[in-house]
Formats: C-alpha cells, sequence, structure tokens
C-alpha cells in the first residue's frame, strides 16, 4: 500500500457528553456514544496519528473536559511533538482546568460564544453560560495559554456580531473564528441556518466588522470564497495568509469520533466514515487508495451547479464538503458562495 501524504491535523471527539444542548449542534451532543473509545484505545489512537506524522492535535467534543483523562492525552501528544488545543463550552472551566491545561503542555483553547448573552444562553439551553464562557476565556488566558472564540453564524447571531466584537476583545480572545450554523443535528428542524439569500448581508457585515481596530474574526471553512478579498477575511489576525485551498477533509485532515470512526472531517456524515480503528489500524484507513474518494479522487467534472463552470473550480472543488452534503445532499456544489453574491471589493 502506498502511503498517502501526512495529515497535519486532526481532530479527536472525545466523548459526546455535554452539558449544553445547544439549537446549533450538528451532532445533537448529549449523552455519551455508545461503545465509547476507552483511554488506552485513544492512547493508541495518538501513537498512531504521530506515527502517520500528525503535527496537530485538537480536542472536542460533546465536551471535552467531560473526558476526564484529557491531561493524559495531552501529555502524550506532547510527548510526540504534536501542538495541542482544545474546542470547548467552557462549563466547568475554572482556574484549576486552567492550570492543568497549562502544565500537560496545551497550547491554546477556543471557547464557544455564539451571540451575546441572551442569545448564546438560549442556544446553549443554559442559564449563566454566557457569563462562565467569559469566565474561562479570562482563565485560559491568565494560565498563559492563547485563547479563542468560535462563534456559529445565524439569524440570531448575525445581527450581534458586531457589539460581540468589544466583548471578546476586553475578555481577552486573540482570535475569533466564524462558521455558519448548518441544518443538520438538533438545528435541522430550526429557522436558523442562513439562506443563499442572505450571504450579501453577511459578506457586507463581515466586511465591515474586518475594518474596526482591536480584534476582527476571520472566516472558516464553510464561509466564503472567490471574492477578491476572501484572503484577508479568512486570514486569522496576525497570522500567516491563509487563502482558500479547497476542504482539506482526508487530504491533510481527518477526525475520529468517540466511538472510533475515521472521518475527513468530524463535521459530515456518518455515511461518510471510512471505516473504525477498532476494525482497521489507523495506518491502513488513512493509507487506503479508495478511501476519502470526494476528494482524493476529485476531477472537475462532478462538480454540479454554478461551481460546475466557476473558472476557480479546480481551486475551490466546490467549498466545504460538509455544508454541501448538509445543504444538497451531495459534495462539489455551493448556493452560498461569496461569488455569487456579488464581488464588490472595499
Amino acid at each position: 500500500m502506498i502511503a498517502w501524504r501526512a495529515p497535519s491535523v486532526a481532530g479527536l471527539e472525545l466523548t459526546l457528553r455535554c452539558p449544553c444542548r445547544c439549537l446549533t449542534c450538528g451532532s445533537a451532543a448529549g449523552k455519551a456514544r455508545v461503545g465509547e473509545l476507552g483511554h488506552d484505545e485513544w492512547l493508541g489512537v495518538i501513537a498512531a496519528l504521530a506515527d502517520l506524522g500528525c503535527r496537530r492535535m485538537s480536542l472536542v467534543g460533546g465536551e471535552p473536559l467531560h473526558y476526564a483523562r484529557w491531561p493524559d492525552l495531552v501529555r502524550a501528544a506532547r510527548a510526540r511533538d504534536m501542538v495541542v488545543d482544545m474546542v470547548t463550552s467552557g462549563q466547568g472551566l475554572d482556574a484549576s482546568v486552567g492550570e492543568r491545561m497549562r502544565e500537560a503542555g496545551m497550547s491554546s483553547a477556543t471557547v464557544s460564544v455564539d451571540g451575546l448573552e441572551a442569545t448564546h444562553d438560549r442556544q446553549r439551553a443554559v442559564p449563566g453560560c454566557f457569563q462562565q464562557a467569559l469566565r474561562a476565556i479570562r482563565l485560559v488566558d491568565g494560565a498563559g495559554l492563547k485563547v479563542g472564540v468560535t462563534t456559529q453564524v445565524n439569524r440570531e447571531t448575525l445581527p450581534e456580531l458586531e457589539a460581540l466584537a468589544p466583548v471578546l476583545q476586553e475578555a481577552g480572545v486573540l482570535g475569533w473564528q466564524l462558521q455558519m450554523t448548518l441544518p443538520m443535528g438538533r438545528a435541522e428542524s430550526r429557522d436558523l441556518a442562513l439562506g443563499a439569500d442572505e450571504m450579501p448581508e453577511l459578506l457586507e457585515l463581515l466586511r465591515r466588522i474586518s475594518t474596526r481596530p482591536g480584534l476582527r474574526p476571520h472566516i472558516t471553512d464553510n464561509i466564503g470564497y472567490g471574492t477578491c478579498d476572501d484572503l484577508r477575511l479568512r486570514t486569522i489576525q496576525g497570522g500567516f495568509p491563509r487563502p482558500w485551498l479547497g476542504c482539506r477533509a482526508g487530504l491533510d485532515a481527518l477526525g475520529i469520533t468517540s466511538d472510533g470512526r475515521v472521518k475527513g472531517c468530524l463535521s459530515m456524515p456518518d455515511a461518510y466514515s471510512e471505516g473504525s480503528i477498532r476494525e482497521r489500524p489507523l495506518k491502513d484507513l488513512w493509507n487506503d487508495p479508495r478511501a476519502f474518494a470526494y476528494n482524493r479522487q476529485f476531477i472537475p467534472e462532478s462538480l454540479s451547479g454554478p461551481c460546475a463552470t466557476c473558472e476557480q473550480a479546480r481551486l475551490c472543488r466546490g467549498g466545504c464538503t460538509s455544508a454541501a452534503l448538509t445543504l444538497h445532499g451531495r459534495p462539489g456544489t455551493s448556493t452560498h458562495c461569496f461569488r455569487l453574491h456579488g464581488d464588490g471589493c472595499q
């Protein structure tokens, strides 16, 4: 078997347990999955990732802090020279947790903040969740780690982004990423996800907020594409230029669910699992020439809709695969691409 290139980043869904019941949660987290991986299995995953040459590991959930031995996993990854970060709701994150993050060698933590206080608490279904998220941000910052925020952009949070910026800045946030809520999981039956006709409003707001002094957001994989300022909107504040090079799922990124299934990206539907680490070694799953065919065997002729005739088709490959699957039932198409909704750069 010919080895595929090394994955640069892996997302580890440590558990589906979560204290929140977020209206926007694509995996409908709350209770643990049946048959979640044991600690020795996760240690084996980390060793296998290191053997593949993976450089970065992101601990996610559910709520990763509900996996009691997360510090041991961080130490195991650091012993193999991997950079480790965590995405957390901040629930249960106190000063002692911040100190354990530092001692274990974690590089950074990203706290989820979805809108201003009333909106965040309603979407998270936990009273006081917003204030705890801000406390968590300050505690992580105080522990000496880099701290970021991720925000779901939907019909309730979009009007609040500009007002949220100074609140996050005052709390000590260094980086702020935005991702669109997709109609999956708990969001599938709710009227939260932005429609294609709302992309001009989102693009206008992003261009306006990108010029504010201080903290500015950057867009992630399921937002944007094709405008003359996409690079500026996508690049992490103070970071290296970050152009859109198409979906990375299965090319140099992968995710592992809490019950051991391997996907190119954890937000992809279960039908796009490539197998289980309980059935085949991770090395074999990653290097299988039939795996991740939606990206590894991409041909421009597979694109549909407006993507089929776009001059950026070979580079973009239809935008975010998870968004395409959720919104259209197949990869390689997008109705939410900014390029379709005006490109008057400012």
